[in-house]
């Protein structure tokens, strides 16, 4: 089986231990583009009974609202919701490498899901041996652990920006390439490895069976390397896969099974007096809920008009105004 890039499983809230302070749901809600097409039925009949308690004893304290700067500018809305909480991105000495496609167009290149190449292990080990020398020269160890990842470690690599691969597929490169000084060798790099792969003979035998060759590669930070020390932290990344394959069907059941499973045991922390809190993530957007003290006043506006879970989710998407 081919191995898919990093993810986060999402662990139970209670397991003999204290609830982890802040959880994120990445991918809670499609863009605009997706909410036109196959997402939008999707989003309209989902029934997230425990997310509309939990919300209904929350408020939205904070959001996205301008576009991110700096590091921020890389990152998914997901990889910079620890900021809420006062946790920094750290730039350090590791990276993730994932061997992909770039697609030449007339004005653009642009990156292909990594998944689509099918990279199985040997074709991944081959690869793998034929860069290394290259990166060494620069001081760059490789090390492969998946068939789409490969680790990275060099002083080379410490505080430069990287953008998320989930921001770039898809997407033209040019504006996700850091611009920082070091980053010229990274695109020297990138231009050797293309030369030395274009006749590789892993790509000449997926060319004769008109599979997509490996010609570059994309740098980026897995969550567990950009906050290694955000011990109350979770994120959960059941809604990536589906999100991404724009699987409206899959994808409302993975909401539905985090229903039951993450906000509802949120729900039951709550009643338990712990802090938690929950920050609801598109791909362009985050809303961070805490618990709100409820007056009576409050109470008697939440029994005329409930908190509407599908209002929330589609204030994540751009240029949908919040609630």
């Amino acid at each position: 089986m081919n191995a898919a890039l990093p993810s986060t499983e999402t662990p139970q809230v209670n397991e003999g231990r204290s609830p982890t302070r802040h959880w994120v749901i990445a991918y809670a809600a499609p863009e605009p583009e997706a909410l036109r097409a196959a997402m939008n039925n999707a989003m309209d009949t989902l029934y997230l009974p425990n997310l509309q308690k939990l919300l209904s004893r929350m408020a939205c304290i904070s959001k996205s609202s301008t576009e991110p700067e700096g590091v921020s500018a890389f990152l998914m809305p997901h990889e910079s919701a620890p900021q809420i909480l006062g946790a920094k991105p750290s730039l350090g000495i590791e990276v993730i490498m994932t061997p992909c496609h770039w697609q030449v167009g007339m004005n653009e290149v642009t990156l292909l899901k990594p998944q689509e190449l099918a990279l199985n292990e040997d074709e991944s080990r081959q690869l793998l041996s034929a860069i290394q020398p290259y990166f060494e020269e620069d001081g760059l160890q490789v090390v492969y652990e998946s068939p789409l990842v490969w680790r990275v470690t060099g002083d080379l690599l410490i505080g430069l920006p990287l953008a998320s691969i989930d921001r770039v597929v898809g997407q033209n490169i040019k504006p996700w390439m850091p611009e920082h000084q070091r980053a010229k060798t990274l695109q020297r790099l990138q231009s050797e490895m293309q030369m030395l792969l274009y006749q590789h003979p892993v790509n000449d035998e997926r060319s004769l069976k008109g599979r997509w060759t490996v010609n570059s590669f994309w740098m980026h930070r897995s969550l567990e390397q950009l906050y290694p020390d955000a011990s109350d932290l979770n994120v959960a990344l059941d809604l990536r896969e589906n999100m991404q394959a724009s699987n409206p069907k899959l994808w409302q059941q993975a909401w539905h099974h985090l229903d039951a499973t993450l906000c509802q045991s949120l729900s039951q922390a709550l009643d338990q007096n712990h802090d938690v809190s929950l920050t609801l993530c598109s791909e362009t957007t985050w809303r961070h809920y805490r618990p709100q003290p409820v007056s009576w006043l409050n109470k008697l506006h939440r029994l005329i008009q409930p908190v509407s879970v599908i209002k929330e989710l589609r204030a994540l998407s751009s240029g949908v105004s919040a609630p």
